[in-house]
């Protein structure tokens, strides 16, 4: 079991991946991270609305989620969100839409590696 931690911005995010499926019909499966985070999803949902623009700004990118005893198949479901928001922000660029931001998908292909190294800890045996 590891323990992550995330930017608010990037757990709100893949978080909120995880809330469109389940808001579109598509579902989540019982052992999705879904299940065991949406709680802390829906609580920092509320503190965000509650902030003005700068506040906001100033909690997503300096504020921390950190989770602990997460397991090895969570770690991997987490990894695939990320390739999914990765991939878009990477379909952004390829369209040079205005919302593109290279350093934006820069944040996420970091956040896998951080992520691949975590799996691959073997706890120093």
């Amino acid at each position: 079991m590891e323990t992550i931690s995330f930017t608010v911005h990037e757990f709100m995010i893949l978080m909120g991946i995880l809330n469109g499926r389940v808001r579109d019909g598509s579902g989540v499966p019982d052992s999705s991270v879904w299940n065991l985070w949406k709680d802390r999803y829906k609580q920092l949902d509320k503190e965000l609305e509650k902030l003005d623009m700068m506040d906001r700004a100033d909690m997503l990118f300096d504020g921390k989620v950190k989770l602990e005893d997460v397991s090895k198949p969570q770690i991997e479901e987490v990894i695939g969100l990320v390739d999914e928001h990765a991939a878009y922000e990477q379909q952004l660029i390829d369209d040079n839409d205005l919302d593109a931001d290279p350093e934006e998908l820069e944040i996420w292909k970091t956040l896998r590696a951080r992520l691949e190294t975590s799996l691959d800890w073997d706890g120093g045996k």
